[in-house]
């Protein structure tokens, strides 16, 4: 389970968040939506421990991310929004390092590259974005995590991809693992996610399952996508 419990976070230009609350149980996969600068990659950085909160709890599983983050990192797999990665290393060196660091093999590893048909000899500065997103997915989910926090996961996939990768989520899903997904995109969380928290200028402004939301937009005889920005809107409006 993730649990991220009254998170503030302030840069010093005063952005960030603010009093964020927001629960992931085991097997559920939850969207977390909102457009560029609304604080998702900052309630996921902080989650991670890579950000200093000045409020909050966080933690995974019941261990806390921050006070315990050795620990915390052995059950998670964390996607940035940015992979940074060494671009003179082939992907098979760097499945096998992380392979390496946790006592596994690549077994697993090798299998996802050959579901996103991903050419492991070659070195990441030879890849295109979409295959060097494919290789930071990998590393990520290639422990087999109790729980994800990925970042924009789909962004520079082809449509074919991210269906493989909606597969992925999915198995994770049913083994019990817990997900939480960003994404600026309604249509791609809809695919997977079994509830949706929705962030707006570093403030939480809704939480509620998949099938809620979906309610409520044919009760208002609208497709997901208009459904969520007329709502978005009409939050901005009572701010």
């Amino acid at each position: 389970m993730i649990e991220i419990k009254n998170l503030t976070m302030k840069y010093k230009n005063g952005k960030g968040v603010s009093d964020i609350n927001i629960s992931v149980d085991n097997g559920e996969v939850k969207g977390l939506l909102g457009p560029n600068g609304s604080g998702k990659s900052t309630t996921m950085r902080s989650l991670m421990g890579f950000l200093k909160s000045s409020e909050g709890s966080l933690s995974v599983e019941g261990i806390n991310t921050v006070e315990n983050p050795v620990e915390a990192k052995k059950i998670i797999g964390y996607l940035p929004g940015d992979p940074q990665l060494p671009q003179n290393l082939s992907s098979k060196s760097l499945f096998k390092l992380g392979a390496d660091m946790r006592g596994q093999t690549t077994e697993y590893a090798m299998d996802l590259a050959e579901k996103f048909e991903l050419e492991v000899d070659q070195t990441l500065k030879e890849l295109s974005k979409g295959n060097r997103q494919k290789v930071a997915i990998i590393l990520a989910v290639q422990h087999k995590p109790k729980a994800l926090i990925l970042d924009e996961p789909t962004s520079g996939l082809d449509p074919f991809h991210q269906r493989s990768f909606f597969e992925i989520i999915e198995e994770f899903s049913n083994n019990g693992a817990s997900i939480l997904l960003s994404s600026h995109i309604i249509s791609e969380v809809e695919k997977v996610a079994k509830s949706m928290a929705v962030l707006r200028d570093g403030v939480k402004v809704y939480d509620e399952t998949y099938e809620t939301f979906l309610s409520k937009a044919q009760e208002e005889g609208k497709d997901l996508e208009d459904a969520f920005f007329s709502f978005y809107d009409r939050k901005e409006s009572n701010v």
